[in-house]
């Protein structure tokens, strides 16, 4: 009795008797994911208005071949609009979900699908993307539907053999019909079939519910998936049918409504976190956004973090009409109490001429370790070191140990290069970030420490004394580096060695031994009883990288007060530099996402032509050993867009380390650990 549909899903869908169809499950393709080949596919709209209008018309043939008690189980991802820089999320599934409601469909519930496995992303301006959701639609109120399950089911992705790699997990169906009331002779669809994993799963339930009785039909367009559904299900019965022609058009979006009165959250100009309790609440935060008052009050990076509890599709839809008012929406994070979720949504300005702020670094997840390391008594001979801190990077590999940490801080090492080696101290791996965003600006007239070095969108007032800075030399504020490193630059300086400096040591011979693994070949040297021959092969090594995180428009800004006080023109720069430097000058001067920093390599050079006593010059030019790994980075991975396991007051935080300014985050972290 199971069935293949061969042919285009509308013109199949118009092939079933009328209240013949129990319970559709289904994945369609998604907006602009992958083409597969034939005339009028769904997905390659050019808009994802005409997407989820061409979407509203198909699923409404299937509502009238559906029986009023029948459910409906979409599963449908999200897309950005572009695929690059500072874009918008669709809420592509929301969306088409308030659409489908308006016409006819009643929306049980939504489950959030997260994927323990999901794929990595290397993306630093927001979260990677860990759990799809799952819109579950009635014909009527009156439904098989079990209600008052838990909203969340953690399902890894499922490995197959085929190259079509958008097949949902055989666990995902079997949840979604185990969520059901069968009944014996009852019909499961899946209008966008693909490898038929649905009808494998109603197979294996109708062995489990015999003498009960569940049939499947599949509905497949694409001739390569055909004889794969056919071998996988074991279906002998396949139909060919011709395609018809039907109207379908674009939706049209909605803005939020006009009767909604404006909440205006105002609590912090770097950034706001507020999460609503009742959609009405938070569609009128979301009404505060467009008020002038909120957005002079923020500043142009600004991030910001808006949630709601107790949501409805009206919230999931209408945040979308934020791209109207000139933001981007750039995740929206789902928070789990492990039954029942709630979205927070993370939005920012959109803006051309400045980043927002978002320390990603400050929320991952730290690796599990299997024995407390004493980094005291490591010594990391042997050690590769990979110097990305230049235009090409190199390799080179830890020889000798100058001085151990010194109050958990730092090791100064020798690393034996290509043909030299050099002087370079490593950062402790459990107190790099303080370092990194270690430097402290001070007003140039009173001393005051400032929050934010240099404000390219803003004024750069002493909130102190009232003076103007960054206008000329005078004005440049002042830099404090850590102590520990003052530190250690005076102990370097007693050895006679500079970090970075070129120095003759013997040559070390290399014994290279080989091993064959299952996965890899991999590399030893044998450096006799150091643990770092042990690192090697767990592939640990070290990044020499520059030490401290300078913001690229303070950056540009130094330089153009330092050109402009010498009467030289961007030019002129230019023309001090090697030809090969041509194209990149220039945009050490910008202050958009066109610009760039100088490397520590180029430093000197600016210091010949600027004068070699400037501050910023010289912490720009310092480079620290950062230490890496290859299976899971010491800074952890991204926690992606699901987060469980925190309460109110700890998820508030957990968002605000995200857009504070370093000094506020050190100090946050010092006062957390003091309890």
């Amino acid at each position: 009795m199971d069935v293949i549909l061969h042919g285009d899903v509308y013109a199949c869908l118009d092939q079933l008797d009328e209240d013949s169809i129990t319970v559709a499950i289904t994945s369609p393709p998604y907006w602009k994911q992958r083409d597969y080949g034939f005339e009028g596919q769904i997905g390659q709209e050019n808009t994802s208005e005409e997407y989820i209008g061409k979407l509203v018309v198909v699923f409404n043939k299937l509502k009238q071949k559906m029986r009023d008690d029948g459910v409906f189980f979409l599963n449908v991802g999200d897309k950005y609009l572009h695929r690059y820089g500072k874009s918008h999320l669709l809420q592509i599934p929301y969306r088409l979900a308030y659409h489908m409601i308006k016409d006819g469909w009643y929306l049980e519930d939504i489950i959030i699908w997260y994927k323990p496995n999901h794929m990595p992303s290397s993306v630093k301006d927001r979260f990677t993307n860990t759990y799809e959701p799952v819109l579950i639609f009635a014909k009527s109120k009156n439904n098989i539907y079990k209600k008052g399950l838990g909203n969340v089911v953690k399902i890894p992705l499922q490995q197959t053999p085929w190259k079509h790699t958008a097949v949902f997990p055989e666990k995902l169906v079997e949840e979604m019909l185990n969520r059901t009331n069968l009944s014996d002779g009852d019909t499961v669809l899946d209008p966008f079939a693909g490898t038929g994993t649905v009808a494998v799963v109603v197979k294996k339930i109708r062995s489990r519910l015999f003498p009960k009785k569940v049939y499947s039909i599949m509905i497949e367009k694409g001739d390569i998936f055909i004889d794969i559904i056919r071998k996988r299900a074991s279906i002998k019965d396949i139909k060919k049918v011709d395609d018809v022609p039907y109207k379908w058009k674009s939706v049209k979006e909605e803005k939020l409504p006009k009767n909604i009165e404006p909440k205006e959250i105002l609590a912090d100009k770097h950034g706001e976190v507020f999460i609503a309790n009742t959609t009405h609440e938070f569609l009128s935060a979301l009404k505060g956004i467009t008020t002038e008052k909120f957005k002079k009050f923020h500043r142009e990076d600004a991030l910001y973090f808006f949630g709601v509890k107790n949501w409805s599709i009206y919230g999931l839809y209408y945040i979308h009409s934020i791209f109207y008012e000139g933001y981007v929406l750039r995740n929206m994070l789902v928070v789990s109490n492990g039954k029942k979720w709630y979205p927070v949504f993370m939005f920012a300005k959109d803006s051309t001429r400045v980043e927002y702020k978002f320390y990603l670094d400050r929320v991952r997840i730290r690796p599990k370790t299997k024995e407390n390391r004493n980094w005291w008594n490591e010594d990391f001979i042997g050690v590769k070191v990979r110097d990305i801190s230049g235009k090409k990077t190199k390799e080179g590999r830890i020889v000798k140990v100058i001085e151990r940490y010194e109050d958990g801080f730092s090791k100064i090492v020798v690393v034996q290069w290509d043909g030299y080696a050099s002087v370079e101290f490593v950062l402790h791996p459990e107190e790099d970030e303080f370092v990194m965003e270690g430097l402290v600006f001070k007003c140039p007239k009173c001393g005051s420490k400032l929050e934010e070095p240099y404000d390219p969108v803003g004024e750069n007032i002493c909130p102190s004394c009232g003076t103007t800075l960054w206008i000329s030399i005078e004005t440049i504020p002042t830099i404090e580096e850590p102590k520990e490193i003052i530190e250690v630059i005076k102990k370097l300086e007693n050895v006679n060695y500079n970090v970075g400096e070129v120095i003759k040591i013997e040559d070390f011979e290399e014994r290279r031994k080989k091993t064959k693994s299952k996965f890899v070949e991999l590399e030893r040297i044998n450096w006799g009883a150091s643990p770092g021959a042990r690192k090697l092969m767990l592939g640990e090594y070290f990044t020499k990288m520059r030490l401290y995180r300078v913001d690229q428009p303070t950056i540009a800004q130094y330089l153009t007060i330092l050109r402009k006080h010498k009467g030289l023109s961007i030019q002129d720069i230019i023309n001090k530099f090697p030809k090969s430097y041509k194209h990149t000058v220039g945009h050490w001067f910008r202050k958009d996402f066109g610009g760039s920093a100088p490397i520590p390599e180029d430093i000197p050079l600016l210091k010949e032509i600027f004068g070699a006593k400037n501050n910023l010059l010289n912490v720009l030019e310092r480079t620290a050993l950062k230490f890496q790994t290859v299976k899971t980075s010491i800074k952890g991975k991204n926690p992606g867009d699901f987060i469980e396991g925190l309460t109110d007051i700890d998820l508030i935080h957990y968002f605000k380390k995200l857009y504070i300014s370093p000094q506020k985050y050190v100090k946050l972290i010092m006062l957390k650990e003091r309890g």
